[in-house]
């Protein structure tokens, strides 16, 4: 009897909230409806009409929200009947995933996370039609389970327990399943994330797409497993809300805020960033500095044709073995606010990007990975060379178009992939080798290494003070157990939440005619004045400095770039051009080289070798004899044999050459 009263009191003091409150929100929908199904209700507006209304609903959720229903009906002036979905957003009882434990069962609760995936939309049978086998009578039972139909006991009018399911006359409703995990920021090393299952109805589905950042409000439920007989929990969603530009679990306090802007106004602000940046690692000044501005990121823009311009930053590390990359990769997704880190050897292309996965029922899901989760945050993928080349290309969208596109099993989707990725490789014969370009060393395909706007080579190599030096710092840490931080790590997280959140450079006039000067002279340099000259970088180039110049103003928390940042910029960039670039045989920069490509010293020799082939083959009956090839390229040319054998090796597996019969060559 209580129960019933306590149902009447909140009816009424329901119909009193709509009619003063929400009077305009409730005959809007009402007339609209069934097109509009749903009201949506701030639980603050409740709170302050009645806060024991609004306590009852976070402890009775589904008592109270039936209430709020049969109070819209009692109000309906136009007498509709009308079956309206009462929403709440705003709720304040926001429990993290790792604590929503039985203890919050029946309990209205929201959760923050990323959707790791979701189901197919499916009919759940909400009012069953049973027709009685023995008089025929019409019988209608509410279900309330999708996995048993509750049949009528016993038919009023004839005593008959024998009954007919039809189909067509129940009442169906849509319902979708989904998954959640909780936000990368949550996540410690080393942690695995908890993810909640969470059922959709009626208007609900179809909203989510995996890699979406929401604040989902509902009731914790609990359901048995028929295989397990296990008892498993899951949210029965009553609201969704977006959180995709606020989205971020370092919340800073107003402390926090004074003591990042007062670090931002040090002088030296940009070196205690970059020495902070794996202090644990000695050495790699440039590596550390492009990974600080990479950290930060650049301005993402949106252009008036809703072309997107990317911010992210991507490097490659490409390095000897034991010289600590995996380890400032590790120290990095750590650092970085929201982050993913990853290894090649056990990824594959859909864990990287998204899947097309059968669900329990038999029916396809989709699936998020990790570029899609690390969505506004940063990716770190170590030995990329080990991947399976079908998995790397996975990669070339997500870099570039920041979208990871799936079609498999009739699911047509593109999902957002909005970070930057910091990759390692080693180089394919164990240690790098500066005589031979990068695209013999590296087993990456030219589209993939062109999509890092930066390229650092690593190496290993002996020096007696650099030894020194090094040994004495590791020696030091293994001594101590401490690292020497100019900048707290918990500070400079929230320092680089702060900058990407708040800052949003743009270019000065001066920074812009230091871009234009660098791009036009470089390009135009002496050494580049033929017309089938080398081009040292290219407009993607260009724009990867942009990038940087914008992160090195970020980093400072300055809204405009100013021309010494365009300058580190430039020297950044050049840095990593003289890594990666440089043809070994004119020393000259190639953009070609960067990109996986040949320099154009040897695509001059394979030309030249191609036409030394064709006048061969039509004084030897078709084909050009080795013996005469390598005789001819050297004198004519001076080209020595090694060379001319390795060109023919190259262009015999581009399938340039052939070997019709053993040591003779002709062109395919």
């Amino acid at each position: 009897m209580k129960s019933t009263n306590k149902s009447q009191t909140s009816i009424a003091k329901f119909e009193e909230f709509f009619a003063t409150s929400y009077k305009d929100d409730v005959f809007e929908i009402l007339e609209t409806y069934p097109d509009n199904r749903s009201l949506t209700v701030d639980y603050n507006t409740l709170e302050i009409f009645d806060p024991d209304l609004a306590d009852l609903l976070i402890e009775k959720p589904e008592e109270v929200i039936e209430a709020a229903k049969i109070a819209v009906k009692n109000i309906d002036p136009l007498a509709k009947d009308a079956d309206l979905n009462i929403r709440f957003k705003n709720v304040t009882n926001v429990i993290p995933l790792k604590i929503l434990l039985s203890k919050y069962i029946g309990s209205f609760v929201a959760a923050e996370g990323i959707v790791r995936k979701t189901d197919e939309i499916r009919p759940r049978i909400e009012t069953a039609v049973f027709e009685c086998r023995g008089c025929m009578r019409l019988h209608e039972v509410e279900q309330t389970s999708d996995r048993t139909i509750l049949e009528p006991s016993l038919c009023g009018e004839c005593g008959g327990r024998s009954f007919r399911l039809l189909q067509e006359e129940s009442h169906y409703i849509d319902t979708q399943t989904a998954r959640m995990q909780e936000p990368l920021e949550n996540l410690s090393g080393g942690t695995e994330p908890k993810q909640m299952l969470m059922i959709l109805e009626d208007d609900l589905v179809d909203e989510l797409n995996p890699g979406d950042k929401v604040r989902i409000t509902g009731t914790l439920k609990t359901f048995r497993e028929e295989r397990s007989g296990k008892f498993k929990n899951y949210i029965y969603v009553n609201h969704i809300e977006p959180l995709e530009q606020e989205f971020e679990e370092l919340h800073l306090s107003e402390e926090d805020e004074e003591e990042i802007l007062e670090l931002s106004r040090d002088p030296n602000i940009y070196e205690k960033i970059i020495k902070s940046t794996a202090p644990s690692i000695r050495g790699y000044r440039d590596v550390k500095e492009s990974i600080a501005l990479q950290l930060f990121g650049g301005s993402a823009k949106q252009l008036e044709d809703e072309t997107r311009l990317r911010g992210d930053i991507h490097i490659l590390i490409v390095g000897d073995p034991g010289i600590g990359k995996s380890q400032i990769l590790k120290y990095v997704s750590k650092l970085a606010p929201r982050s993913i880190y990853t290894s090649g050897k056990g990824t594959t292309g859909a864990g990287l990007t998204a899947a097309a996965v059968r669900d329990e029922l038999g029916g396809w899901s989709l699936e998020a990975g990790a570029l899609v989760l690390g969505d506004q945050g940063n990716v770190c993928v170590d030995e990329l060379d080990k991947m399976r080349s079908e998995d790397r290309s996975a990669l070339h969208e997500a870099l570039e178009q920041q979208t990871v596109s799936i079609a498999k099993a009739g699911i047509m989707a593109t999902l957002n992939s909005r970070c930057s990725v910091l990759a390692a490789a080693n180089p394919k014969f164990g240690r790098f080798d500066r005589f031979k370009v990068l695209a013999d060393q590296i087993e990456l395909p030219p589209p993939i290494l062109s999509r890092f706007d930066l390229i650092w080579i690593v190496e290993d190599k002996p020096s007696r003070k650099g030894d020194s030096e090094l040994a004495q710092h590791i020696l030091n840490i293994h001594q101590s157990n401490t690292v020497d931080y100019e900048i707290e790590p918990d500070l400079l997280r929230k320092y680089i939440a702060y900058a990407r959140k708040n800052v949003n450079p743009v270019l000065s006039d001066e920074a812009n005619e230091v871009l234009k000067n660098f791009y036009v002279d470089t390009r135009n340099s002496s050494s580049n004045t033929e017309e089938n000259s080398a081009v040292p970088i290219t407009a993607r180039q260009l724009e990867a400095i942009i990038r940087l110049a914008e992160a090195c103003a970020k980093i400072k928390l300055k809204e405009v770039v100013e021309r010494e940042d365009a300058k580190k910029a430039v020297r950044l960039q050049m840095a990593s051009l003289k890594d990666a670039g440089v043809d070994p045989e004119t020393g000259e920069i190639e953009a070609d080289i960067v990109s996986g490509g040949r320099p154009k010293s040897e695509r001059d020799k394979m030309s030249t070798l191609v036409d030394e082939i064709k006048l061969i083959e039509e004084e030897y009956n078709g084909q050009a004899p080795l013996t005469v090839l390598k005789s001819n390229m050297e004198e004519k040319h001076g080209v020595s044999e090694d060379k001319v054998e390795n060109l023919i090796r190259n262009m015999t597996q581009r399938g340039i050459l052939y070997e019709p019969s053993p040591g003779n060559v002709k062109r395919v």
